[in-house]
């Protein structure tokens, strides 16, 4: 089974940018959390990995204060 994640940013805002790449990370983690790891398993890749890669993704685009609150 082949899994692709295409995440395209053009021209939103870094504001936008880290919302959306932190509800994915949340998202996922909800997912990996009910399946657990069987799925990372079919799927060949770490879900808990990228859920920390989509966590970082968030961290580097939010604000100063915005870091933060979520520290």
């Amino acid at each position: 089974m082949n899994l692709s994640i295409t995440l395209t940013v053009t021209s939103s805002p870094p504001s936008s940018t880290a919302h959306l790449a932190q509800r994915i990370a949340d998202d996922m983690a909800q997912l990996h959390q009910r399946l657990g790891d069987g799925v990372s398993d079919e799927l060949g890749i770490s879900i808990s990995y990228l859920v920390a890669q989509f966590a970082l993704l968030a961290a580097a685009y939010r604000a100063p204060a915005e870091r933060e609150k979520h520290q």
